[in-house]
């Protein structure tokens, strides 16, 4: 992923929450893997949002680790070592799937599978066009795979 493509994420993101009347402030550049095991990490506290980005992830995955933490926020889930285990599993599994649907709009996919009319979208599509890792690529299409959204993809074989 190109670091313009995180950098419009980072202004969006901000400009979403200032527009809900939130201050954000974003830092990109500390080691929360080394010192806590985590990617990022979303704390509110009255309408001030903080996101932190662990230091060493790629572009892509800090891109990806901002886009998750911003879904955390907004949908103002608080810190989830409070919560049982399912429902912090399931919340997880909820803002993951938000994360693809906001890095990768079905209109992103149906540009990528225009560039391929002949053959059915594949990982590496995403892979080479969006600079996507080939794990979060693959749950992109299954993702979509699962979606009505795109089940006439589906019924045309688009989907391997």
């Amino acid at each position: 992923m190109h670091s313009s493509r995180y950098e419009q994420y980072l202004i969006q993101i901000e400009q979403d929450l200032r527009a809900e009347g939130y201050e954000i402030t974003i830092l990109d550049t500390l080691p929360l893997k080394a010192n806590a095991g985590l990617a990022g990490v979303v704390s509110i506290k009255g309408r001030q949002v903080y996101i932190f980005i662990d230091q060493s992830l790629s572009t892509f995955e800090k891109a990806k680790t901002l886009v998750e933490e911003y879904v955390h926020a907004r949908s103002d889930l608080g810190d989830l070592l409070d919560y049982q285990q399912t429902k912090a599993h399931n919340n997880e599994v909820n803002a993951r799937e938000q994360v693809i649907r906001y890095m990768t709009p079905a209109v992103v996919l149906q540009q990528v599978v225009q560039r391929y009319p002949d053959q059915p979208l594949a990982a590496w599509m995403l892979v080479e066009h969006l600079g996507y890792s080939t794990e979060f690529a693959t749950k992109t299409i299954q993702y979509y795979g699962r979606n009505p959204e795109l089940s006439q993809w589906l019924d045309q074989g688009v989907f391997d």
